[in-house]
This record gives C-alpha cells, sequence and structure tokens, in this order.
C-alpha cells in the first residue's frame, strides 16, 4: 500500500517523523562480536515492544455504552448516548463504516470507524512504521484483548488501526482531542475485542434483562 494512499485514509499528523542513525560496523573480531551482542539485544527489544492491554484493566468505564457488532466480527464498547449517523454511500465508498456523534459535545466529538484494503503483505510493522514516519504521534504497537493493533495520535484525533487476515485494515478514529475526551477514547479503544471471544456483551445483556424484569414486577406490584 502506498503512502499516500495510507495519508489519505488517516488524518495528517504534525510533528516531523524523527531520523534513525546508521551503525558504522567494525573490521575487528571484537567489534563483530560487539555487533551480534547488539543485534541479540534488538531482537530481544523489539519482541517485547508490543505493550499487552486487556479490558479487566479498566477499573471503570468512562460511560454508559453499549456493545456494538461490526460485520468483520470485532466489537466496540461506544457511548448509549451518542447519536449514530448515517453514512452516505460516498463516504461508503471510501471505507467509512460507521459514525457517531456526541449530542451532548460543544466541539462536536464524534467516532469513525473505516476499513480499507491494503493487502496481506501489509503487517503491524508496516503501519507503524508508516504513520512514525509521517509525524503521527505516540505511535505504539499494542495488543488489544488480543488483537494486535498500533495506536497513535493525530494533531486532533486518538486512533488505533488493526488488520484482519483478509488484507483489510480498519481504522478508529475518535476527536477532537482533549483532556476531558481521553478518558472517553481510552475506554473506547480497550473494549476492541473479537465478537465470539466476547463475553462482557453476554454479561451486560443478562445484566439488562434482569434489571427489565425487576421493573417489570416493581411495576406489577
Amino acid at each position: 500500500m502506498s503512502k499516500k494512499k495510507l495519508m489519505a485514509l488517516l488524518l495528517t499528523g504534525v510533528m516531523a517523523a524523527s531520523t534513525v542513525s546508521v551503525p558504522v560496523f567494525a573490521e575487528d573480531a571484537d567489534a563483530a562480536e560487539d555487533t551480534a551482542d547488539a543485534a541479540e539485544e534488538t531482537e530481544a527489544a523489539e519482541a517485547t515492544e508490543i505493550t499487552e492491554l486487556t479490558i479487566d484493566m479498566l477499573e471503570e468505564a468512562a460511560y454508559e455504552g453499549t456493545w456494538l457488532t461490526f460485520e468483520p466480527g470485532f466489537d466496540l464498547y461506544v457511548p448509549s448516548n451518542w447519536n449514530v449517523l448515517e453514512v452516505s454511500e460516498e463516504d461508503q465508498a471510501d471505507g467509512v463504516m460507521f459514525q457517531a456523534l456526541d449530542p451532548e459535545s460543544e466541539d462536536g466529538v464524534n467516532l469513525a470507524v473505516t476499513a480499507t484494503e491494503v493487502g496481506t503483505e501489509y503487517d503491524l510493522d508496516s503501519m507503524a512504521q508508516e504513520l512514525d514516519e509521517a509525524g503521527y504521534i505516540d505511535v505504539e504497537k499494542v495488543s488489544i484483548n488480543g488483537i494486535f493493533a498500533v495506536s497513535f495520535e493525530t494533531e486532533s484525533t486518538y486512533g488505533i488501526g488493526f488488520l484482519d487476515d483478509t488484507g483489510i485494515m480498519y481504522n478508529v478514529q475518535i476527536g477532537p482531542k482533549s483532556e476531558e475526551l481521553q478518558p472517553t477514547a481510552e475506554t473506547l479503544f480497550i473494549s476492541l475485542i473479537k465478537s465470539e471471544e466476547n463475553t462482557y456483551k453476554d454479561d451486560a445483556q443478562a445484566a439488562d434483562e434482569t434489571a427489565d424484569e425487576a421493573a417489570d414486577e416493581e411495576a406489577a406490584n
């Protein structure tokens, strides 16, 4: 996937890309051994650079939400009081799957989920590298409830991107950024989970049914 195409899908970042220095390899045996040791250390560091996140780490959700299931097979916990917007045919053609708006926000806080074909050779490292080189903020490889993703920030949004096995990239962004919105973004992103593994949705449905039954019983009395 070309950088131009990827950047068309995501908002433009504002930070300049950092430069990486290239090591100069010495010719003597000791230097070669040091280089080999450094390479092993680098490989070990790369193996541990993915941060694992699970919904159990969330002490308390930032909002009362509803579990939504998306056709590709993943769920998100979305604020219940947000208005789900109709996605136009033009936006659908651009890959927009879902849009929602906070009706109480004076800043027009909104959420968008997009899907774009990137090919099976495009992987998590490719995504992280492109976002980092393009100047995106706080680019980090993460595992959210077992789904490998890249978290990032633009000048105005918080976001995560992840891939499926068929070469589709999904992008979830929420904004505009603010201190008040950050807990909502954290709750939203850490809720990302495969639909087939989401027992939290079943628990929420059971709780709702219990509450409805209690309300009906109270009304009957």
